[in-house]
């Protein structure tokens, strides 16, 4: 029987995660659930590992951690041919493929890419050469797997495309807050976001705007605010409970994104699991998820007067609304489902 891995970059309480989730506070992670599904050990680079040498804090410059180079040299000289191992990110899996090159009984290896096509990224993938090493590159973003296929001459079948998930025993349908005043416009999330064209789309509307701008893996870009927020559009930081409110006050969900490979996808499918439309920029990174657009009215990113005629037509006309967010609701069962999710991930590493 196989042993099953799971490295991941970082240091998450996932008692605490599953404890909150369990009594109602936050959505499921993945992470723990997979790995009870499949019995598999967890490792994050922040806890495991012996200490890092002055070789993995030189390496750490191209990148990953230090913690994670370590880890990865740890786990190289442990793992063998009856394990298969799930990196979560590049920075936990480029530095494992290394350590394992050469390796005549090296586990399966499977590394999932969030945004490796960026400069660091590319220099990595050139310099380390892990094509060979690495049996399946898989992300929620086609352009990534692109990405790696053309970049280390892989053909299809070394990668795979795993959609973005949500837990939709969480973020459900439901009624409006009490006392809402007027429609509301609702536009989550800080990485590759642009709230310069919300604010410009909808600063003469009669609608309120309320951005939650916060993440735990972004920081904040000047670029990304308006240097004057509109009377009708205001910032809050929400608990998870609170999101799926400020998710099920919206008239729509605005997912405004500049123009990248990678960004946005969990506020897209998160409205859709409240059966809220949709309105999202056409971007690279969200192609596998406006095609076809199900709940979803794409608009072109930065455009201002696309992103208003898109919110003016939800508002003005709640019957068409109202089927769009039935569709996009309908479509979380097929393709974005939590707990198909982590069986079908399961069962493919299975196979392998």
């Amino acid at each position: 029987m196989p042993s099953f891995h799971i490295v991941q970059t970082g240091a998450n309480d996932y008692d605490e995660v599953e404890r909150q989730a369990a009594e109602g506070h936050r959505p499921r992670h993945s992470v723990p659930v997979l790995a009870r599904r499949l019995a598999a050990r967890l490792h994050q680079t922040e806890f495991d590992g012996p200490p890092a040498s002055l070789g993995d804090r030189l390496r750490a410059r191209l990148v990953g951690t230090p913690r994670g180079w370590a880890l990865a040299r740890s786990l190289a000289s442990r793992l063998g041919r009856d394990d298969v191992v799930f990196c979560l990110d590049a920075d936990a899996g480029i530095p494992l493929a290394a350590a394992l090159k050469g390796r005549r009984d090296r586990p399966k290896l499977v590394v999932y890419l969030h945004n490796i096509d960026r400069p660091r990224g590319r220099a990595a993938v050139d310099l380390l050469r892990i094509g060979g090493v690495v049996d399946v590159f898989t992300s929620c973003c086609s352009s990534q797997l692109e990405f790696i296929r053309g970049r280390l001459g892989l053909g299809e079948d070394r990668t795979r495309l795993l959609l973005q998930h949500v837990d939709n025993r969480f973020f459900t349908p439901g009624p409006p807050a009490p006392g809402k005043r007027r429609p509301a416009i609702v536009s989550v999330g800080l990485e590759q976001r642009d709230y310069v064209t919300v604010a410009a789309a909808a600063r003469d509307l009669d609608v309120d705007v309320w951005v939650d701008a916060w993440s735990p893996n972004a920081r904040k870009s000047s670029r990304a605010f308006p240097a004057e927020l509109p009377a009708n559009m205001s910032y809050r930081r929400s608990t998870s409970v609170e999101l799926v409110q400020l998710y099920r006050d919206a008239d729509a969900v605005v997912v405004s994104m500049f123009p990248n490979r990678y960004a946005g996808l969990t506020t897209l499918v998160e409205g859709l699991a409240c059966e809220r439309p949709v309105v999202a920029s056409r971007t690279v990174g969200l192609a596998d998820y406006l095609e076809p657009p199900d709940g979803i009215t794409p608009v072109e990113p930065c455009d201002p007067a696309a992103m208003r005629a898109a919110i003016v037509q939800l508002i003005e006309r709640p019957d068409e609304a109202r089927e769009q967010a039935r569709r996009g609701y309908e479509s979380v069962s097929r393709r974005y489902d939590f707990d198909a999710y982590i069986e079908m991930v399961a069962a493919w590493l299975e196979s392998l």
